[in-house]
């Protein structure tokens, strides 16, 4: 899939405004955090500078490129591995991608452009911040040195990257590192709370506002196995007709704020700064969105 099919896809607003959300409601600091850096983190994912280079180094599939960099905080994983670190696509789509993907690019190349580019494009995108920036990022160090890395293996994996020099490059990088963090811990919880990926990725759409198996779908599963996610998710009364039950708020609730407390280190190491903070990421990150930098769709960015 090329970098212009993938962002179509990806970048398509809803059709009509969507209506407040649970997630929207849930504003702990780290839940608050995480939303405010989601698009300033995605540029790892979708700098168009970083799809140039990918191509010019010979993986002009961007779908195999975003599978590779973001398995390439692992070195160069089995592919079991990497399918399960990414841990909410089918191993059927991701298997063969990232094979492709490390077939066509070296791990050096690959690291080298994700830690790059994104730097060209926020500049490009918001100008000269690089002071403001600089400030975020020792904001964020604090926190990304606190943070646990017990079973969070793409961000201990990114963690051992060299952070760039361009500050506007070491934002995305931050933000990258602390995404990949809940991340990390937010599968740790689903699979604790006995949930499969399939499962997880339902409550999820439902919790960020999509409906039901409109956000499932874009992560490879078969129309079965969706279906037989719905079912058991009623059986155990989380999913009532098309929608979480007043069980099934509580318990992605409690997912989320297991979640949070995963991430506590991480908020107390930034400490009073934090409020400020998030606020000033948030509006590059609402500036990115209005740029067309990333996806516009609030559900998406709830989702990650």
């Amino acid at each position: 899939m090329d970098y212009v099919t993938m962002r179509g896809l990806f970048f398509a607003p809803p059709e009509h405004p969507r209506p407040p959300s649970p997630a929207s409601a849930h504003r702990s600091p780290a839940r608050r955090l995480r939303d405010a850096i989601e698009p300033l983190a995605c540029q790892s994912i979708w700098s168009p500078e970083a799809a140039a280079e990918y191509a010019d180094l010979g993986l002009d599939d961007y779908f195999a490129a975003y599978v590779w960099q973001r398995t390439a905080a692992l070195g160069t994983p089995p592919t079991p591995l990497a399918v399960v670190a990414l841990g909410v696509f089918d191993p059927d789509l991701i298997g063969p991608v990232y094979e492709k993907g490390v077939a066509a690019l070296r791990r050096d190349d690959v690291v080298r452009v994700r830690l790059d580019a994104p730097g060209r494009t926020v500049r490009r995108e918001l100008g000269p911040i690089d002071a403001d920036a600089a400030r975020a990022v020792t904001a964020l160090r604090r926190g990304i040195d606190a943070a646990d890395p017990l079973a969070r293996p793409l961000f201990t994996g990114l963690a051992d990257d060299p952070w760039p020099d361009d500050p506007l490059a070491a934002l995305v990088h931050a933000c990258h590192l602390l995404r990949e963090h809940r991340g990390d811990s937010h599968l740790a919880a689903c699979a604790a709370a006995g949930l499969d990926p399939v499962q997880s990725n339902v409550l999820t759409e439902l919790w960020c506002g999509f409906d039901l198996l409109t956000y499932t779908p874009s992560r490879g599963w078969s129309g079965e196995r969706m279906d037989a996610a719905v079912a058991s998710l009623r059986a155990r009364g989380l999913v009532e007709g098309d929608g979480l039950s007043g069980e099934g708020l509580r318990f992605r609730g409690e997912l989320e704020a297991t979640t949070d407390a995963m991430q506590q280190t991480v908020v107390d190491a930034i400490g009073p700064d934090l409020d400020a903070l998030t606020k000033q990421l948030g509006e590059w990150s609402d500036a990115l969105v209005a740029a067309g930098a990333a996806p516009p769709d609030p559900a998406k960015r709830q989702a990650g």
